[in-house]
């Protein structure tokens, strides 16, 4: 992908339903984990368009990291941190033991080694740091959507969990998330498959009351989660302590 198409992307995913939201939910996970707040450093890995980071930059010195120059090269364009290039789980271009907080938005399910990469995660982690992971979930979801996007995997929450425990990391929540949009998505999902079908892009961009509306209907899931954990749904949140 050039960087043309990466700013296209920035430009609908500040506005996009599951972009906005899901950043609002993973910045209020954060705020609700977070006991040190002042002069934290943290670091975004897979920062692609570069969503995260400006939002970031309000919780603590946020830098950035990406496996494709394209993205680094955007990301440096609207971002005043430092971003460089690397790839999971072992060309992470900063030092081990440095970062309170690291946010990995989907990306473990890129990987061909998942665990060896939260390991890794871990390992750049100060005593006591704090990690933001979210993947798709479920196999069963598989479309178009997660071929074109070079996903390797779906996770179950069980499966997701004992990783994270494997890779040494203690849990301190792990639930699914966009439950409350889950059925229309599951029914999409299957027609598509068993249509053939190429679903849509994370580039298309609904019609503004549609956009509108699911933005509402999946905001509630923000102040749900600060209180119970969602028992199914399309992806997964977890924060993590090492």
């Amino acid at each position: 992908m050039n960087i043309n198409l990466y700013r296209i992307f920035f430009d609908i995913q500040k506005k996009h339903w599951w972009f906005v939201t899901k950043k609002r939910i993973v910045l209020d996970a954060i705020h609700s984990h977070l006991s040190k707040i002042d002069d934290i450093k943290v670091l975004d890995i897979g920062c692609g368009t570069g969503l995260m980071l400006n939002a970031l930059e309000g919780v603590g010195k946020t830098y950035g990291m990406d496996m494709s120059d394209d993205a680094v090269n955007f990301s440096r364009e609207i971002f005043n941190g430092k971003v460089e290039k690397g790839l999971l789980p072992d060309q992470i271009p900063y030092e081990e033991n440095f970062f309170d907080l690291i946010t990995a938005l989907d990306v473990i399910e890129h990987t061909d080694q998942d665990i060896d990469s939260l390991k890794t995660i871990r390992s750049h982690l100060v005593s006591g740091g704090k990690a933001v992971i979210t993947v798709p979930a479920y196999m069963f979801l598989w479309s178009s959507f997660d071929e074109l996007n070079e996903h390797k995997r779906r996770y179950t929450l069980t499966e997701l969990n004992a990783k994270l425990i494997q890779a040494g990391f203690t849990v301190e929540k792990i639930s699914y998330f966009n439950t409350l949009l889950f059925p229309i998505v599951f029914v999409v999902r299957i027609l598509e498959n068993f249509l053939k079908r190429g679903g849509a892009s994370d580039v298309d961009m609904p019609s503004r009351p549609l956009n509108f509306v699911l933005a509402k209907i999946f905001g509630i899931e923000k102040y749900l989660l600060r209180f119970v954990n969602l028992p199914f749904g399309v992806s997964i949140l977890a924060v993590v302590r090492k």
